[in-house]
């Protein structure tokens, strides 16, 4: 129960700072215009200076909501930015395929579950045997599945067992009782230094 409890607070968590990303970066291509009109008012008011400085602000505050549209489902779509950013920060390459509909049978905290958990385990991966190598990501539906399938560097190692990761940290088990609900199935496979993981549900 413990477990579960911790599962349900950090998946709270996570979805609320995707929704909360995607909101900023609508707001900020609302006010894009605005932002435009200011700039424009100042330079006609022969204030290079400022104009500048909101120039700079403003770039500051689209890095910051930086948003790619890599899907139309906005969950999903909000989930890539996220760990899009984090890769970024860690000055690792992720490479996003992604092909999901806006409206699949999946619910949002369970594409959290196991997305999140997902990405955040194939930097950490990354970041464990201290490799720069691209992590890939392909995310796409055929005939009623999902199908997600993720590669990144890993450590040598790195201990599969009946195609799981072991042992299995708290994020491989929220990843499990998500997937359980489509009676779907994981799939873990390392070769080298790589290790892939395939994720199959029913949607």
């Amino acid at each position: 129960m413990e477990l579960i409890r911790q599962n349900v607070q950090y998946l709270q968590g996570q979805l609320a700072l995707t929704r909360d990303n995607e909101s900023r970066a609508k707001a900020m291509r609302h006010d894009f215009r605005h932002h435009m009109q200011n700039i424009n008012l100042l330079i006609k008011q022969e204030k290079p200076q400022e104009a500048i400085h909101y120039i700079e602000n403003f770039i500051q505050g689209l890095d910051t909501a930086n948003q790619t549209d890599f899907c139309q489902q906005v969950t999903v779509n909000a989930i890539l930015n996220n760990f899009y950013n984090r890769a970024q920060k860690e000055n690792l390459i992720l490479s996003v395929v992604a092909d999901i509909p806006e409206n699949i049978a999946v619910a949002d905290m369970d594409f959290v579950a196991i997305l999140s958990n997902l990405l955040e385990n194939a930097i950490n991966g990354c970041l464990a045997c201290n490799s720069h190598d691209k992590i890939t990501v392909n995310l796409r539906t055929k005939k009623g599945k999902l199908i997600i399938v993720c590669s990144n560097p890993c450590r040598s190692d790195l201990v599969i067992e009946n195609d799981l990761i072991m042992p299995k940290g708290t994020g491989i088990e929220s990843i499990l009782m998500a997937i359980d609900k489509y009676d779907g199935n994981i799939c873990y496979q390392r070769e080298d230094n790589f290790v892939t993981a395939c994720i199959i549900l029913n949607c």
